[in-house]
């Protein structure tokens, strides 16, 4: 069917049309769109079902499926698509060019552990916490690119899905529905595991999806970071970590923590002891260092 279709982003046949293309029955049709929807092949549209209009929606979809629908060979063609031509191909992005809008959000606890941060220094669409009490509905589903890359042990059941997105994934029973401080509970678990919150912005501004990414497996991070070009993908928050020197004890987790390479050990000029210190040109706001801190020494400010 996807054949006759040519695999275009143009929305797909009736049924009736299809079966008389194809020569299969129209129920048996009916009953293959199905299980296209359930595999993440094809997306419900007002003018019928429609392939995926990019990779990234055909990874995202397909991995997130129901489990019924994932084994090893899905997953380790994704894994090599991953390694061999999508990573590469990111390698040479033009200055001018954003690839996708992906805003980084701060980390829940990060601004509940910085005290001079008032509820009036939020914009709206950057308090998750805000923003999922007012989805719905809210779904969770597997982390594609942890579920396929396979190459770190943090948690792979903490993408959460919101509003159209999330009824997309309920309606083919590839997520479990939530409820809104489920989501927030599993935001902060992601927080402890020194997983960064993403928000893909659409160009309509809706609010359908939370990512929560690693650095070993994500296709942001893995290539960005790689090919150091992470600023043409990942647009940084509005906040910034800094650090009480009297207060950091030198134990360097906050180091470990960064994706960004923002924080260094220095001498302290009082002192004379090692402290974490926060280049602010390449922190990118997301806060886990805040969350890692044992002695509550770093905290968050807007700037």
């Amino acid at each position: 069917l996807l054949e006759i279709q040519n695999y275009q982003t143009s929305p797909m046949a009736e049924p009736a049309e299809l079966a008389r293309q194809s020569g299969i029955d129209e129920s048996a049709i009916k009953q293959k769109l199905q299980e296209f929807l359930e595999r993440g092949l094809v997306f419900p549209t007002s003018k019928g079902p429609q392939f995926a209009r990019d990779a990234t929606q055909l990874h995202d979809a397909t991995l997130s499926s129901n489990d019924k629908w994932i084994d090893g060979e899905l997953l380790d063609l994704w894994k090599e698509y991953h390694e061999k031509e999508w990573i590469p191909s990111t390698a040479e992005i033009p200055k001018e060019i954003h690839i996708q809008k992906i805003r980084v959000l701060p980390a829940l606890k990060s601004i509940q552990k910085s005290p001079d941060i008032k509820a009036s220094d939020f914009l709206a669409d950057e308090d998750i916490g805000e923003l999922i009490n007012k989805a719905d509905p809210i779904a969770l589903v597997p982390c594609s690119c942890r579920r396929s890359m396979r190459r770190c042990k943090t948690p792979v059941d903490v993408c959460l899905q919101f509003n159209k997105s999330a009824r997309f994934h309920l309606d083919r029973e590839a997520g479990r529905k939530l409820t809104a401080k489920e989501a927030i509970d599993i935001a902060l678990q992601a927080e402890e595991y020194g997983l960064i919150h993403t928000w893909p912005v659409r160009s309509s501004g809706a609010f359908n999806e939370l990512c929560n990414c690693c650095r070993d497996c994500c296709v942001i991070f893995d290539g960005g970071l790689r090919y150091n070009n992470i600023d043409r993908i990942l647009e940084k928050s509005r906040f910034r970590a800094v650090v009480d020197s009297d207060e950091c004890t030198g134990c360097e987790d906050c180091v470990d923590r960064c994706f960004f390479g923002a924080i260094e050990m220095a001498e302290s000029r009082s002192s004379k002891k090692m402290t974490a210190v926060v280049d602010t040109e390449k922190c990118y706001g997301c806060g886990v260092c805040v969350v890692a801190c044992p002695c509550d020494a770093m905290t968050m400010k807007p700037v």
